[in-house]
Order: C-alpha cells, then sequence, then structure tokens
C-alpha cells in the first residue's frame, strides 16, 4: 500500500499547473450484501439490504482527463436475522483510485474511476460485535454535470466488496451530490 501512495504522489507531482483540487460530497441509496450465515453455524434470515449512505472525496486533477482521488465511504448497513437474534452488518472505509474523464456535452462529463477500497465490516449479533478489514478492488462511474466554473452536480454508482469471516459481500451506492474546484 506504501508504494502505490508514493506512486500516486509522484504522478501527482508531475501534473504540471494544470493541477487542480478539487472537494465533494453525496448521499444515497446502498445495497450490503447479508452474510450467508453466521459463525458457520446458523443461517441467516428476513435479510435487509438496503439503507442509506454517504461519500466524502477529495481529489487532485493531473489534466482534463485524468485525476487521483481520495474518499471516505459509507456504505451503510444490512439487517438480519439469525434464529430469533437480530443482527447487522455495517460497511465503511477509504478508497484510493485514479477517475478518467470524457466530456459529452459542454456541461456533462462521464467519469470512470478504478482502485482499491480497504473496508471495515462491523458484525453485530445480539450484544456481541466485532470488526474485520479487508483490501479489495473498487471500480466507479459517474456523470458531473457543471453548474457554474467551479461547482458541479453528481451523480455515482459506487462498486466493492468487502470482507467478513473468510465470505466476500458485495457493497454499492448510488448517490447523488456536489463538488467543488478550486
Amino acid at each position: 500500500m506504501k508504494k502505490m501512495a508514493l506512486a500516486g504522489l509522484l504522478l501527482a507531482a508531475m501534473g504540471g499547473a494544470s493541477a487542480q483540487v478539487y472537494v465533494g460530497g453525496a448521499l444515497g441509496l446502498t445495497h450490503v450484501d447479508c452474510p450467508a450465515n453466521v459463525a458457520n453455524f446458523a443461517s441467516v434470515t428476513n435479510c435487509d439490504a438496503a439503507d442509506m449512505g454517504g461519500k466524502a472525496s477529495v481529489g487532485y486533477r493531473l489534466n482534463r482527463v485524468a485525476a487521483l482521488e481520495a474518499s471516505y465511504i459509507d456504505f451503510g448497513k444490512s439487517k438480519f436475522n439469525v434464529l430469533f437474534v437480530g443482527g447487522s452488518q455495517e460497511v465503511s472505509g477509504f478508497v484510493l483510485n485514479a477517475a478518467l474523464r470524457h466530456d459529452l456535452t459542454r456541461e456533462l462529463t462521464g467519469v470512470g474511476r478504478l482502485g482499491f477500497a480497504t473496508m471495515d465490516t462491523k458484525q453485530r449479533l445480539g450484544g456481541a460485535s466485532r470488526t474485520e478489514s479487508s483490501t479489495k478492488v473498487y471500480f466507479g462511474l459517474g456523470l458531473e454535470y457543471a453548474l457554474s466554473r467551479n461547482l458541479k452536480a453528481t451523480a455515482a454508482a459506487d462498486f466493492t466488496s468487502a470482507e467478513y469471516n473468510g465470505d466476500s459481500h458485495a457493497v454499492r451506492m448510488f448517490s447523488a451530490g456536489a463538488q467543488y474546484e478550486f
């Protein structure tokens, strides 16, 4: 991970005078897959995988097309039952990715993102809880609509997975937000 961060800093340093910093935030609908079983002995029932989540991002535009981004994403949680006990699984973490932009019209831009997500998965069952971390591939798609020179409305889809107890669970968010370029 340190080598990736160093490579990202070197790329950012080579960006030159066209580089630009931006920040953004978004809220949206999330989906966190429920585990198939808990503690490898009891099947999960009554899964509610939908929730609300949010994202905060900072980006460094290298040129008109390429940028480096770092984000914190809260994918929300899923709720489930095991026998007669309620449980939940929350997923959140940090994403480091490259973003490539393509102008669709003068105001509308398409964005593709690819990188790595380090997700923390916290599973609660009854009064007990445990957290595990994992690093997985991250993929995102988005649209940016220029409201002014520096302010953009955004829509995005973020996809990755989180691991808990050896099982990989898909997580995703469909969000709307804003982005401000300095």
